[in-house]
């Protein structure tokens, strides 16, 4: 009979993903580190002392909507929209929230004995923000918390905005993906689905025959203890999966015109790339718009002006200065800003005539 080592060595090898650990760094670095718009994590940013215990009473006056998951379904959506048309969430104070996680006081199931609970939106209590650390020489622009039973995961989405993650309480394990490797996700865009911005796959368990590009994709993950701080560049892909019952905040941050237009070129081309170079699906045009009136509203409010055209200008002058750093082809942002200025969308033709990275264009499924 084969010994368990030789079974073992014959047993078909379980499929993984390309993973690194996310980089850690001292939080003197966080302001400087920002700059390289690549996920950092600070390990113990704060403490329970800095006033965020779970039995303060600021938690007991502040509600949220919280959606309430099957017990044989761990997995939520980011799509507010279609959980709230659904009927499955429901709004709560975060005193009940803790309570129904941790199984403490009388109240009734929603659903079923099992059921678990996320939280995403609802009001952060202005005392927990100013007790946090942040760098004086940072601005923000807004603020959300999260909360989920254990086991409870987000799958794979990315989202508009530049944030730190702060875990408060409890652990979860964040796998982050960068937005040059946004074809390689299998991204879909369904608004009337319930998988807006999110990825086809299954991270975990990776067909990588049915989905090949998959091999192509590198992550990097990190598990944060309560702490810990990760700061999430805007549209990097993130899968999130509680580990325990989870405390977070979500702190967005206001990053400049520049930072925005170039988050659009490198947002817009990879967009339609997935869409004619590998044909992953139809081009989310509403996505891209979503972007570039973020990116425009940003270069009204750094420079005073508002003529859209001259902000195309400004688009389309980047896309030539900054194409190698932005893996991006030079003529790209001439031919977006004219997208955004006529509305009329980039034919298949015009994408494959410009000079592509080689990197970019080096896999076909």
């Amino acid at each position: 009979m084969a010994s368990n080592a030789k079974l073992a060595e014959t047993a078909p090898k379980t499929p993984k993903l390309d993973m690194k650990p996310i980089e850690e760094i001292d939080r003197r670095r966080i302001p400087t580190a920002i700059r390289q718009n690549r996920p950092f994590v600070v390990r113990g940013w704060v403490s329970a002392s800095d006033g965020w215990g779970l039995d303060d009473p600021k938690w007991a006056r502040n509600t949220g909507q919280v959606t309430v998951i099957p017990g044989d379904d761990a997995t939520v959506s980011t799509a507010s929209y279609v959980l709230r048309k659904s009927g499955m969430t429901h709004e709560m104070t975060f005193r009940e929230l803790f309570d129904r996680i941790l199984g403490q006081g009388k109240w009734r199931p929603l659903i079923d004995a099992n059921e678990r609970y996320y939280m995403f939106g609802g009001k952060v209590p202005s005392s927990l923000l100013e007790a946090l650390p942040w760098p004086s020489d940072l601005e923000f622009v807004g603020s959300s918390p999260y909360v989920a039973s254990e086991g409870v995961t987000a799958k794979a989405h990315y989202d508009h905005w530049y944030a730190f993650l702060v875990q408060l309480h409890g652990t979860k394990a964040v796998k982050m993906f960068p937005p040059w490797d946004y074809s390689f996700i299998y991204p879909q865009h369904e608004k009337t689905a319930d998988k807006p911005r999110r990825a086809l796959v299954d991270l975990n368990n990776p067909d990588f025959d049915q989905f090949p590009l998959l091999k192509q994709l590198h992550g990097e993950i990190a598990v944060l203890n309560a702490g810990d701080v990760l700061y999430m560049p805007v549209h990097w892909w993130h899968e999130v999966e509680t580990e325990g019952f989870s405390v977070s905040i979500n702190r967005r941050l206001k990053r400049s015109a520049l930072d925005w237009a170039g988050a659009l070129l490198v947002f817009g081309y990879q967009v339609l790339q997935g869409a004619y170079h590998y044909r992953i699906e139809p081009i989310p045009s509403h996505e891209i718009k979503t972007v570039a009136q973020y990116a425009y509203v940003e270069w009204k409010s750094d420079t005073g002006k508002t003529e859209y055209d001259q902000w195309c200008a400004f688009l389309a002058q980047l896309g030539r200065d900054q194409a190698k750093a932005l893996r991006i082809p030079e003529g790209f942002g001439v031919l977006l800003a004219r997208w955004l200025q006529t509305e009329q969308e980039l034919t298949k033709a015009e994408f494959e005539a410009l000079s592509h990275p080689a990197a970019e264009l080096s896999v076909r499924d």
